[in-house]
């Protein structure tokens, strides 16, 4: 009897990477579950994928009895793809405690009530991959887009944890940290929302003048080309393609941009180690006692 085809469930289907990763996943000959709040706005038609819908931001009762039901479609889920996410702008002093949460409930809590979710029919299993997917902001600050940053970073260390909490169940994690493509995430109508003009401060006018305007100016030109991200992503998850014959990394930068500015934030880190290390021993106990 010949292997099933491997079975994908990727949140965050309407645009960007979910979507370019449903795409190859499909044409590569693998079953696709493609997630969406909005069903609706899913434009894909191929006879391996089945648009589904899931928000992650649900109640986790909810969520699982979701995902119990979307497990039926192929009767199995290999991969797990958390992808949905999108960016919150305005300093830290201006953003409403509500929009602060709302920030980590789609960046950070949702995702990982999917994987609270999926986790028990991944066991049950004895195998999976849960492939969460970060974003070189996690490493770095940045103004008035730090609400953002701050909820990758920590969906970095959830994730990176988690890889040691589940892989004696046969399952795995991967976690890839992209840097800008030429997706909808800098799109005000769509993934980029931010702090409304009636709750921003004029001390921070000029902060916030020049982030708009960043992004609007990036917005289009950035270097990164999400079809071949994803082809990237597909057989880095698979070893595959040009990732074959090697082992899944523990995470993974993708674009030259996000290797770039990762090695930046390690080097800075590793500087501030060095340049205060003397001064930071003097707390110890003296060795040995």
């Amino acid at each position: 009897m010949a292997p099933r085809s491997r079975v994908w469930l990727i949140t965050g289907c309407s645009s960007g990477f979910g979507l370019e990763l449903a795409k190859v996943a499909a044409a590569r000959g693998d079953k696709v579950l493609a997630a969406s709040r909005n069903p609706a706005k899913v434009d894909l038609s191929h006879k391996n994928i089945t648009v589904v819908q899931l928000d992650h931001n649900k109640p986790l009762p909810e969520l699982k009895k979701s995902v119990d039901e979307i497990v039926k479609v192929y009767g199995a889920i290999d991969i797990v793809v958390n992808n949905a996410a999108y960016v919150q702008t305005g300093t830290l002093e201006e953003a409403t405690p509500e929009e602060t949460y709302k920030q980590f409930e789609a960046n950070f809590f949702g995702p990982l009530n999917l994987y609270r979710a999926v986790l028990p029919q991944l066991r049950k299993q004895g195998s999976g991959t849960l492939v969460t997917i970060g974003s070189m902001a996690a490493w770095y600050p940045m103004n008035s887009c730090n609400l953002y940053n701050a909820s990758k970073a920590a969906l970095r260390w959830a994730g990176i944890g988690l890889a040691e909490e589940i892989k004696d169940f046969g399952i795995k994690h991967t976690l890839i940290e992209p840097g800008f493509f030429r997706t909808s995430l800098l799109k005000p109508e769509a993934n980029l929302s931010g702090t409304p003009a009636s709750t921003r401060m004029k001390e921070y006018d000029e902060i916030n003048a020049k982030a708009d305007q960043a992004f609007k100016d990036f917005n289009g030109i950035q270097l990164g080309n999400p079809v071949k991200g994803a082809e990237v992503i597909f057989d880095v998850v698979t070893s595959t393609g040009v990732a074959e014959g090697r082992e899944l990394p523990g995470f993974f930068a993708l674009g030259s941009d996000a290797t770039t500015e990762i090695g930046k934030a390690l080097d800075k880190t590793r500087e501030d180690l060095e340049s205060w290390k003397d001064i930071s021993k003097i707390s110890d106990f003296p060795e040995g006692k």
